[in-house]
């Protein structure tokens, strides 16, 4: 009867693997629990959170443990609806304040920060290396639109104190 022997070999090793298995499932389905305990009561006192302790990476014992204590059986249901929660005021030392910028970003390569940058062309070719003279002849034949831009472009480039203000004397006279 060697066939039984092995039989029976097999079946005490494959017991002890079960067995074992099923200590290690525990254990961790109990630490398990502890971190959830732990942590509910940690976010109730609304403390800082701490890591939790180590794992120990001994194996586990083959001794079965002590079952935890049974949890008393929850006391019955009032009948009657209990009477609603007073509204508390609002604390004295909160205090509101506006979102305050942390930090901008921008794509790589974009400088002067996050934001749409626009690019005003010249208002006609060559506008760039003109003198005040001959912006100021050129403006006479200009549309509101032509001189609409040469503003834009002026007070974003060079701000030329005369050309703004033929413009704007332009401006003026072609609305009325």
């Amino acid at each position: 009867m060697p066939a039984l022997d092995h039989l029976s070999r097999a079946a005490g090793i494959s017991l002890t693997v079960a067995r074992r298995a099923g200590t290690l499932a525990l254990s961790t389905a109990r630490q398990v629990a502890d971190m959830a305990v732990e942590r509910r009561s940690r976010s109730r006192a609304r403390t800082s959170w701490t890591p939790p302790p180590p794992v120990s990476s001994a194996p586990p014992s083959t001794q079965p443990r002590e079952a935890p204590p049974a949890a008393p059986a929850p006391e019955p249901a009032s009948t009657s609806d209990p009477a609603p929660a007073p509204v508390a005021a609002p604390a004295a030392d909160r205090v509101d304040r506006e979102a305050v910028v942390v930090a901008e970003s921008a794509d790589d390569g974009v400088s002067g920060g996050a934001g749409a940058q626009i690019r005003i062309g010249e208002p006609w070719e060559g506008y760039g290396s003109l003198t005040v003279k001959q912006i100021n002849d050129r403006l006479a034949d200009a549309n509101p639109e032509t001189l609409a831009v040469a503003r834009l472009y002026e007070t974003a480039n060079r701000n030329r104190v005369t050309v703004l203000k033929e413009i704007d004397r332009r401006l003026a006279a072609a609305e009325g």
